[in-house]
Formats: structure tokens, sequence, C-alpha cells
């Protein structure tokens, strides 16, 4: 069965049960409802911004192995990409329209900008940013499949993911997916399958290095969550694909330090065909839970 077909009977799965959904024991609090019920605390507006994905500075990140060979004649003076450098991403989202019909789904439009600063480097140039544009449907559900899981969330959406370059160096690519958000008391976990829409010619064979879908495991252990998120390890063998381990855990009331590790290919766009190891030491704003 290819990945279209897969796609389309989880859609088809989607749509069923957004017209069946309703709540059940919505007691439950889990690491996933806490969050959702802190950002139905803001006012609710169409201006309410809220964080979508990790939002955290690394102001030391280390990767073992750049990827100099492709920005060869594409950097000030044509240095050599150093070890160290500044990472940091910022997310957020916005309702568009909330409560669907009085139903609990709401559409959303989301922003993520992923940056890697050469801040060590005597031009500290960025060398790479990846942008990323959603609109999603988060359909809410709190379906339980036993006693102590829940299917809190169903979602559908469409990004567009690119660095911009706009030359030889240009990566993006268009997808579909849906994004099955499970929960119990102190674990998250997010399933999400993606098609690909249409990539640029300069990594056509993305699918084949990042795959075709997401696995995010999350644990929240008081104010402290440790997160495994990861894509193609799994189907290719641990060939292809990569993963990212983090660790938060509270500073202050509205800080976090943030440590995070990352293997694999694609922990950039630039680098989708690039096998890589880093690790990065910062802070955070807020966490996937």
């Amino acid at each position: 069965m290819n990945h279209s077909r897969i796609l389309l009977y989880l859609i088809l799965l989607f749509c069923s049960l957004s017209c069946l959904a309703e709540e059940v024991n919505t007691t439950a609090q889990g690491p996933i409802e806490e969050r959702i019920k802190k950002e139905e605390q803001i006012p609710a507006n169409y201006f309410s911004i809220t964080l979508y994905k990790p939002t955290y500075i690394l102001p030391y990140y280390y990767t073992f192995s750049p990827y100099n060979s492709i920005y060869q004649n594409n950097t000030p003076n044509n240095e050599k990409l150093k070890n160290e450098e500044f990472k940091y991403q910022l997310s957020f989202k916005v309702p568009v329209w909330q409560d669907i019909f009085d139903h609990p789904s709401s559409l959303f439009l989301a922003y993520s900008q992923l940056s890697y600063w050469q801040v060590y480097n005597n031009k500290a140039f960025f060398r790479e940013t990846d942008y990323e544009p959603e609109l999603f449907l988060a359909n809410e559900l709190k379906w339980h499949l036993s006693p102590n899981w829940r299917l809190s969330f169903l979602n559908v959406g469409v990004s567009h993911q690119s660095n911009g370059y706009g030359n030889t160096l240009e990566r993006s690519w268009n997808r579909l997916y849906v994004d099955a958000i499970i929960s119990t008391d102190n674990w998250m976990i997010s399933i999400k399958p993606w098609y690909i829409l249409s990539t640029y010619e300069n990594n056509e064979n993305i699918g084949h290095f990042l795959g075709y879908g997401n696995l995010l495991v999350s644990y929240k252990l008081h104010q402290q969550v440790f997160s495994l998120r990861m894509y193609n390890v799994i189907e290719s063998a641990g060939k292809r694909g990569g993963a990212e381990l983090s660790w938060s855990f509270p500073i202050t009331p509205y800080i976090k330090g943030y440590l995070q590790a990352f293997s694999g290919y694609g922990q950039s766009l630039i680098e989708y065909n690039h096998r890589t190891n880093s690790l990065g030491i910062g802070i955070a704003l807020n966490d996937w839970v």
C-alpha cells in the first residue's frame, strides 16, 4: 500500500472522528491537556499568539561533522564552518477559527523558524535558516483507548518548509500530514505520518532520507520534560533518518534550562542527506508539553 493511500485513509478517519467526537471523562489531565488548559486562559481573540513547537536558544551548539563541502565557495571569504555555533528556534501559532460550529475543532496558522548562526566564526554568518509556515485543523477528542491512555487530538494540516536560498543551496518541500496525539498522566505520544506533495529539484530524494512520518514521545516528570523525536529510523533500519533527544527543566517560572542532542540525517534542510551528531545547551520558553 503506497503512502498516499495510507494518508487518505487517515484523513477519512479524521473526518469520521470529527463528526462523532464527544468529550469523555474531561477530568483526565495529562501533560498535553495541561498545556491546552493554560493556552485557553489566554484571552480568546483572533490575535492571540501562543507558542507551538519548542522555542529555545542554544548559545553553544556543537556539531561533530559540519557539512563543509556543501558550503564551499558559499561562505564569506570561503571560510570553513566552525563546529561550534548558535542555534535557535522560534515557533508560534495563531487561531483562525476557534470552536468551529461549536465543535471542539479549531483552525490555526503556525510559523516555525530554525536558525544556525556561525557566531564563533570570524564573519559570524547565518549558515542556514529554515522557514516553516503551516495551516492545520486541531480536533480535540479525548477518546479513551484504555483506562489510562487517551486519543487526545487528531490534527490534519499542510506545511511548507524551505531555507529560502533561491540558488543551488535551495531546499524545500510541501507536505500534507495527520497528527494523532495520544496521552496519559505523564506521557504524550505524537504519531505524524505525512505525504510529500512536492519537492524542490535540488532535494527530490528528501523522502528517502527523512521518511514519511515523525514519532515524538515526551515524558513529564514534575516540571522536567524528556522528549525523543525521530523519523525514518525504524523504516530504514537505522541507515537513514534522524533522532533528537531533549531535556528541559525549570530555572524560573518562565524560563527552562534546555539540553539537546541530535544524531542522523536532516538536522537542517541543507543537511537532509548529511549524517551528523550534535549537542547543545541553552534555555527554552516552552517544550512539547
